[in-house]
């Protein structure tokens, strides 16, 4: 059974023309990790979301090794986070505190607003421990604070 959620103003059915006040057309993208076959979100645009103005690549620390080593046995762990150092934004200020193959788990005490960003190998899950911030994606734009989590899905643009 579809589930299908409306925020905002939307046409009367899926994929035919939608007109902006000003007679021009909005661009329609539909976002889903499988295509046509799993769930997706269809989103309208005022400008066309194919304009990058620029792409680079960001390290993947888990990728690299990052000084990730087995721990074998299995022994518990106590992070200080409040010891590490500050500063950075969300993305390049992150400093790798665990992972494998399948998950990495950074910490980053940001004091800088980062670039618009879209992680293309998987989800993310962030975790805002103390302060305020504000998430911006092509979703909208939702305000956080200590204690909330927020998932992010694999190829949302955001910062």
């Amino acid at each position: 059974m579809p589930y299908y959620r409306a925020v905002g103003e939307i046409p009367r059915k899926r994929h035919v023309q939608f007109r902006r006040p000003d007679g021009g057309l909005y661009a329609e993208e539909l976002m889903g990790e499988e295509g046509f076959t799993s769930d997706s979100s269809l989103l309208y645009h005022r400008y066309a979301p194919t304009a990058i103005t620029k792409s680079e690549g960001v390290r993947d620390a888990a990728a690299d090794g990052a000084g990730l080593a087995p721990n074998h046995p299995l022994q518990p762990r106590a992070y200080r986070t409040q010891d590490l150092p500050e500063g950075g934004d969300a993305v390049l200020g992150r400093q790798v505190l665990f992972g494998n193959d399948d998950v990495t788990v950074s910490f980053v005490a940001a004091d800088a607003t980062s670039e618009l960003y879209r992680n293309s190998a998987g989800a993310e899950v962030v975790y805002v421990q103390t302060g305020r911030a504000r998430v911006e994606t092509t979703y909208g734009a939702l305000d956080v604070g200590e204690g909330d989590y927020v998932v992010i899905p694999t190829g949302t643009i955001h910062r």
